[in-house]
Order: C-alpha cells, then sequence, then structure tokens
C-alpha cells in the first residue's frame, strides 16, 4: 500500500485510469460485434486511458519503490 501522499494519489491515478481504460475498451468491443453504434472518440479515449495508466504505473513505482 502507499505510503505518502504521492503514492496515494498515483495509486487513485492507476485506478481510475484502469476502470477508463476497460469501460472504453469494452465497448469497443462491442462495436466490433455490432451490438453498439462505433463511435472514433473512444478509439482516442482508449489510447489517453492507456496512457495514463502506463505513465501512473511507472511513477507510482518509482515514487512507492524507494
Amino acid at each position: 500500500m502507499p505510503q505518502t501522499l504521492t503514492g496515494w494519489i498515483l495509486f487513485a491515478a492507476v485506478m481510475a485510469s484502469a476502470m477508463g481504460t476497460a469501460s472504453t475498451t469494452t465497448k469497443l468491443g462491442m462495436a466490433r460485434r455490432g451490438r453498439v453504434a462505433p463511435d472514433r472518440r473512444d478509439i482516442h479515449a482508449a489510447y489517453a486511458f492507456g496512457v495514463l495508466l502506463a505513465l501512473s504505473t511507472l511513477l507510482f513505482l518509482i515514487v512507492e519503490g524507494r
């Protein structure tokens, strides 16, 4: 568990971006199967949440890894 305020903030960013990535990729999968209308913004959102997830995880490991 995080030991610093910065760690808690990064932990929250990891959790939020993971949930955002999961929801947008689920919607993209449903659009691929034809269950919902495809939306180009979902692709950009999935990339943005994925990058945020990777960066916040990396920073969390650096901050809390000491």
